[in-house]
């Protein structure tokens, strides 16, 4: 049912920051959970159920880089980075400048990380320089979603409401589930791409979504240039359709968790052809 493994793969013994100490971004996000409940109950400009967000998703960030990053680097890296993106968009949503500051600084030591483990890649050839570029696009791309998802799930009922009214706009009823159906296919998106989980199943997924979307945001009536009047034409929109369905082709790459999962000997049969478009040969000998 599960693929074997009698090892740890050397690729992932390395694949971890060689130069760069993983204490500051600890120090980092401990500051993020302190500045948000500071903007959440000393000067509240973080509202409602947005304070758990964010005091919340950074405190389960901080617990992955200190519990599980050191050990495992990739899922430490990826399930650490999400939480942390979507606390940083809610305080950005509401203004709330030390969580901003304090996340702006986490951030750039997250980017020193990955940059070192990059870099320092010891089994770096040109396939691989080739996956760390896609996986950055993948990164960037997956994670794009949290502007779009924290808005509709984590940045308060004001925020909710807001978007509940956008969505009465594009031709749904005022009960707010479509704003929820939406925010969920794009956390989903942003876990399924960004993360590298189920890629290829993700990537059609959100394809699929964007393709949805943006029937009902009038986008490809409007000619192609994204800033063409009145909502903006289809050239963005089909950006990213073609970027995420791009994933379902060889799916993610090592940087991910299914790629970690895989490697690893842990990830089920019947789910790889979700995850990559064929096993490579070494992978084969150890199923």
């Amino acid at each position: 049912m599960f693929m074997k493994s009698n090892a740890v793969p050397s690729s992932y013994v390395t694949l971890r920051p060689r130069y760069i100490p993983y204490w500051p971004l600890w120090l980092a996000l401990a500051a993020c959970v302190a500045a948000m409940v500071w903007s959440s109950f000393i000067v509240p400009v973080i509202p409602d159920f947005a304070c758990l967000s964010t005091i919340g998703l950074d405190g389960l960030a901080l617990a992955m880089t200190v519990m599980v990053m050191p050990r495992h680097f990739v899922i430490g890296f990826l399930a650490s980075l999400l939480p942390f993106m979507i606390s940083w968009r809610v305080a950005a949503i509401h203004g709330a400048v030390p969580g901003m500051a304090t996340s702006t600084v986490a951030f750039m030591i997250y980017l020193l990380l990955y940059v070192d483990c990059m870099v320092h890649d010891r089994a770096a050839g040109w396939n691989d320089h080739l996956q760390w570029q896609t996986a950055t696009i993948r990164i960037y791309f997956g994670f794009d979603m949290v502007g779009h998802f924290a808005e509709k799930l984590f940045a308060g009922v004001h925020s909710f409401h807001h978007m509940e009214q956008v969505f009465v706009g594009f031709g749904f009823p005022p009960d707010g589930q479509a704003v929820i159906a939406g925010g969920l296919c794009e956390l989903s998106i942003a876990i399924g791409v960004g993360m590298g989980v189920l890629t290829r199943f993700a990537g059609i997924g959100g394809a699929l979504y964007y393709l949805i979307a943006n029937h009902y945001g009038r986008h490809f009536g409007d000619g192609f240039t994204w800033n063409n009047a009145p909502v903006g034409g289809w050239e963005y929109p089909m950006l990213m359709i073609v970027a995420f369905a791009s994933f379902a082709i060889a799916g993610a790459g090592k940087f991910s968790i299914d790629g970690w999962l895989i490697a690893h000997g842990w990830m089920p049969r019947f789910l790889l052809p979700l995850c990559v478009s064929g096993m490579r040969t070494h992978d084969r000998r150890s199923a």
